[in-house]
């Protein structure tokens, strides 16, 4: 069985005017689960736009466009059996200021979050989806390619397959961190796509602004987080 997964982020990666920093994203299991979210998604688009004319054709339908109503029709609608929706969300005010210093570091501490989240996400969607880790022969990653420098897409897809496939070893500790799966699982490639293109980014930037809204607004809308709770693996970073 091959995992396809697709993310995308929320905010600006900058503590100094920004609290949170969101990653959303979508999992789904096999192939055929796959065509189908994509087909509900382009059908709950096209719905969107016959309703209103804030939408003309040919243009992008990013959540950022969307009305509450429409980001939550859309937020509620992803998720089904063999698609499942995650988001990490990073307290910037928790981070240490060193990591703000370059832009490496920078890039390095987001490929961490995302790697953590899509581990996390995962790890759970099989388990609840009463699947066993072995059931997994092959993951494709597909980022929105805003979402990552021209420097760090490799890195990126190295530290996936470390976390996934190789496992990690922490020297300071001592300490090597199994892998989720084995070596004999094929190299997991990491693409990065534009999401005028392809339907599922657009579903991963609706769960990542949804995400991002809820955190920023829990106190005043506690309704939206309380729905982001029930419907996606939260994981909060550090």
């Amino acid at each position: 069985m091959k995992l396809y997964v697709y993310a995308d982020e929320s905010g600006t990666f900058d503590k100094a005017h920004n609290d949170i920093f969101v990653y959303g994203g979508v999992i789904l299991m096999e192939t055929e689960n796959r065509n189908d979210a994509t087909r509900r998604y382009v059908a709950i688009e096209k719905a969107i736009r016959e309703r209103g004319s804030n939408h003309p054709d040919g243009t992008e339908l990013k959540a950022a466009f969307m009305s509450l109503k429409e980001r939550k029709t859309v937020f509620t609608s992803i998720a089904r059996k063999g698609c499942r929706q995650f988001a990490v969300i990073v307290d910037q005010k928790k981070l240490y200021d060193q990591i703000y210093e370059s832009k490496k570091r920078k890039q390095r501490f987001l490929d961490y979050a995302l790697k953590r989240g899509i581990k996390e996400a995962i790890v759970r969607s099989i388990a609840d989806e009463g699947l066993k880790r072995s059931d997994i022969d092959a993951i494709s990653v597909v980022v929105d390619e805003h979402s990552s420098s021209t420097s760090g897409k490799y890195n990126l897809e190295e530290s996936i397959n470390e976390e996934l496939r190789c496992g990690m070893f922490n020297p300071e500790w001592n300490v090597f961190f199994e892998p989720v799966f084995s070596t004999d699982m094929p190299k997991i490639p990491v693409a990065y796509a534009d999401s005028k293109s392809v339907p599922l980014v657009r579903a991963a930037d609706v769960t990542a602004n949804w995400a991002f809204m809820a955190e920023r607004d829990k106190d005043t809308y506690p309704h939206a987080y309380e729905m982001l709770s029930r419907r996606s693996y939260l994981l909060r970073l550090p």
